[in-house]
């Protein structure tokens, strides 16, 4: 039987968690093909650094890339990740180090997000998206009739 439409729940926490962990997966796939949040190649290393990446010269390094991927270790990618989620929406971020990381990359021109472009459009249309067709499957599960008013 179906629910009255006052009675179903549009989103849950577990729905926004889900979200933010997807996004984070995108942001990072996005990020390590070389494109910022406005899908422009990031601005190039300095000569010095990308011979020194591409030598292999530093600790821990996972990526010998000279193209400018924001990638050395891996760690200040890995640790984009749902912060908290609630029935309203999730927080995605960086934490300490990583969080400063991500602002030095934004001061040098390598901006991952902003607060204008929180995240690429492909991005924004994937998360229109699923919260359509979340919206979408809540209103089928109700019998009420339902009257838009557009304009």
């Amino acid at each position: 039987m179906a629910k009255p439409l006052k009675s179903v729940p549009t989103f849950t926490a577990s729905f926004w968690k889900k979200i933010g962990d997807e996004v984070s997966d995108r942001i990072q796939v996005h990020t390590k093909s070389g494109r910022d949040v406005r899908d422009k190649g990031f601005k190039k290393y300095s000569p010095k650094y990308e011979d020194a990446k591409a030598a292999g010269n530093f600790k821990r390094q996972s990526s010998r890339s000279k193209k400018p991927d924001l990638t050395l270790t891996g760690d200040m990618l890995r640790n984009l990740q749902t912060r908290s989620a609630n029935k309203e929406g999730a927080i995605i971020g960086w934490s300490g180090t990583n969080a400063q990381k991500v602002q030095w990359n934004a001061d040098m021109g390598r901006e991952i997000t902003t607060t204008a472009k929180p995240v690429t459009t492909k991005i924004e249309n994937w998360i229109d998206k699923q919260v359509g067709a979340r919206i979408d499957r809540n209103i089928k599960a109700t019998n009420e009739t339902k009257t838009f008013v557009i304009g």
